[in-house]
């Protein structure tokens, strides 16, 4: 029943697919050909399509130049190489793609999808080859399970994306609080953010932990408290039960609302410019990697440091991460492979480090990394291996949806904790029901 609700979903696109993909620039429907032989004098070659999603030009000059590495080590085998930004363009051409018959042979997209396009056989396991790859001992463990769906692999992560806990040590230098030794514990940050807090009559002027009152992301930072506190995820993705509504997540939720109460400066989280941490107006909050970079800039260079995953029943927090598919509609499964067995070597994750700032995913690369910045780099290790991602089922926008929903809620006083997040469960649940 769900296989059918998927597959009308993904028929249901393809008549506003074929008007056109703008924001895909000249990757619409006409440009996801065929892989296959390629005409003339290279006949003997193998053709297959990339398609990433994102467009930032640095992510493409690496792309550009891994294929191109690729190419040169196996010239029998040939890849287009095609991206598409973000959002619907990119899901509307992946959709297109697969009700024609000219899906790319491999993508690299979000966990989420592998909600939708697992169970619609969009992707093909990868156990066979992972299970024979030299390179599976030295792959983070916890990178190598984020790619999973009920104990098979489908995705090889490629970008980490993991909430870092991160820190203004000057701040804390003012506070009387030691830089070298941010909050461990829920009691720690609370005892930390109470002292940072600082108000000029009745208005917080510099707030101690920068955490929004709105906005897409807040499910991210509900994720990191509820892990903390022992909650698997928003649901659980192998039964589908309901988790965000658990005891253990309302604490969570109404952890949130204590921080809120005893001081902070609202912020949306659909915009990041609007943190007050990248301001200097707070001294602690959630950001990743490229947060770091952009805020370790100007005034605030080298007053800013990360920091371990936080812990009140468990260590944990959230962490996103992109992955290489192989379509599960290529007939070049073994091509497909080599190319992914190549992008995830220990040299192109070091290039990958080098040029983009992406942390390196093999166990062999970790002391490298550390050694070039060890407070900072062992964090932004122990986040990735701390880290919990996206549930990864079909209704996860609905999830997110609701849980944001309920948060907001919660932040500005409008219902408490538990009756917000059991209004969220069961608008979840109302959709799990409709799978």
């Amino acid at each position: 029943m769900r296989r059918r609700g998927a597959v009308l979903c993904v028929v249901s696109v393809i008549c506003a697919a074929l008007l056109g993909l703008a924001g895909c620039g000249n990757q619409g429907t006409e440009d996801l050909k065929e892989s296959g032989a390629v005409n003339g004098s290279d006949s003997a070659k193998t053709r297959l399509v990339f398609l990433r999603v994102g467009t930032e030009p640095e992510r493409k000059t690496y792309w550009e130049e891994a294929i191109a590495a690729f190419m040169e080590a196996n010239p029998d085998i040939e890849i287009e190489y095609q991206e598409c930004g973000y959002g619907d363009d990119f899901e509307t051409k992946l959709n297109t793609g697969f009700a024609s018959g000219t899906a790319p042979d491999v993508i690299n997209f979000t966990m989420a999808s592998m909600g939708t396009r697992v169970p619609l056989g969009q992707y093909t396991a990868l156990d066979e080859y992972v299970n024979n790859w030299k390179g599976k001992d030295d792959f983070m463990q916890n990178a190598l399970s984020l790619g999973s769906v009920r104990d098979s692999i489908y995705g090889i992560a490629v970008f980490p994306d993991p909430r870092i806990l991160i820190y203004n040590k000057e701040l804390f230098e003012q506070a009387g609080l030691d830089p070298s030794a941010p909050p461990k514990t829920w009691d720690e940050l609370m005892e930390y953010h109470k002292k940072l807090v600082k108000k000029e009559g009745d208005s917080v002027v510099q707030t101690g932990f920068g955490i929004p009152t709105s906005g897409s992301n807040m499910q991210h930072y509900f994720s990191v408290f509820m892990e903390e506190n022992g909650v698997k995820n928003l649901v659980d993705e192998d039964n589908n039960q309901v988790l965000c509504n658990t005891a253990e997540a309302v604490e969570a939720a109404e952890f949130m609302k204590q921080i809120a109460d005893e001081g902070i400066i609202r912020w949306d989280s659909n915009n990041k410019d609007q943190n007050p941490f990248s301001s200097g107006l707070a001294a602690m909050t959630l950001g990743n990697t490229s947060d770091f970079h952009n805020w370790n800039q100007g005034a605030m260079e080298g007053k800013i440091a990360m920091a371990a995953p936080m812990t009140n029943k468990e260590q944990r927090t959230f962490c996103g991460m992109s992955f290489l598919f192989m379509s599960g509609e290529t007939q070049y499964k073994e091509e497909v492979w080599k190319f992914i067995e190549f992008i995830s070597s220990s040299e192109q994750m070091w290039k990958r480090y080098e040029d983009l700032g992406i942390p390196p995913l093999r166990e062999s690369l970790k002391d490298r990394f550390i050694q070039i910045s060890p407070e900072d780099n062992e964090a932004i290790y122990d986040s990735i291996n701390y880290g919990t991602g996206s549930p990864k089922v079909a209704y996860a926008n609905s999830v997110y949806n609701a849980v944001n929903d309920a948060l907001e809620k919660v932040m500005y006083g409008v219902e408490d904790a538990k009756t917000a997040l059991d209004t969220a469960a069961d608008v979840i649940q109302q959709e799990i029901d409709n799978q």
